[in-house]
């Protein structure tokens, strides 16, 4: 199990420019006495993930004094301002030979409990580590999703995905054998106005 759990390379996306949040940066704004990036940073190391990865852009000096507290990799997309499809484009310079999954995180989704991340993971190494594994609550797809990286490394090359159709939209059309992972509900609330912080 311990070197399965290795295959994980899991990419926090939190290179976005926050721009329905105006001049503020949500991964800094306090939610819970913590800031919304170290909640969801917290949830992932304590988490069974044993690689974990944050793509950082957009004010990405001022989120470096919350990542020094966790054991994460950073990865600099200086792309970011083309939107977030350049992150998830990064991610293929970042993984190796030995990787067989890629779990995919919104850094805006503070919720997402490290239970739901060791269920998805659960679900794809029992799934062969062959389908894409996405997180339902009451019948409602979310975020993380856990997505095979043979898989991931033909979804980059579609057109549809780099006009921007979006990742999850392009493997729901796709006609892919998905798995449900049945979680909590944190995995449908992202952090995006100042009305979710109330």
């Amino acid at each position: 199990m311990e070197k399965s759990l290795n295959n994980i390379a899991s990419f926090i996306l939190a290179a976005g420019m926050s721009r329905r949040m105006g001049s503020e940066n949500k991964l800094l704004k306090i939610y819970n006495n913590k800031t919304i990036l170290n909640h969801t940073l917290k949830n992932h190391s304590e988490s069974n993930l044993k690689n974990i990865n944050i793509i950082v852009g957009h004010q990405k000096d001022s989120l470096l004094s919350v990542l020094e507290n966790f054991e994460v990799s950073v990865i600099e997309n200086n792309n970011y301002t083309s939107g977030m499809l350049s992150s998830i484009l990064k991610i293929n310079e970042n993984i190796d030979d030995n990787t067989t999954g890629v779990m995919i995180s919104l850094a805006d989704m503070p919720l997402v409990s490290s239970i739901d991340i060791n269920n998805i993971i659960e679900k794809f190494f029992l799934n062969s580590e062959k389908k894409i594994c996405i997180p339902e609550y009451k019948e409602k797809l979310g975020n993380p999703m856990v997505i095979p990286v043979k898989i991931y490394k033909n979804l980059i090359k579609n057109d549809d995905l780099l006009s921007d159709k979006g990742l999850k939209n392009l493997i729901l059309d796709g006609g892919f054998d998905i798995v449900r992972v049945s979680t909590s509900s944190g995995i449908l609330k992202d952090f995006d106005t100042k009305e979710d912080f109330n």
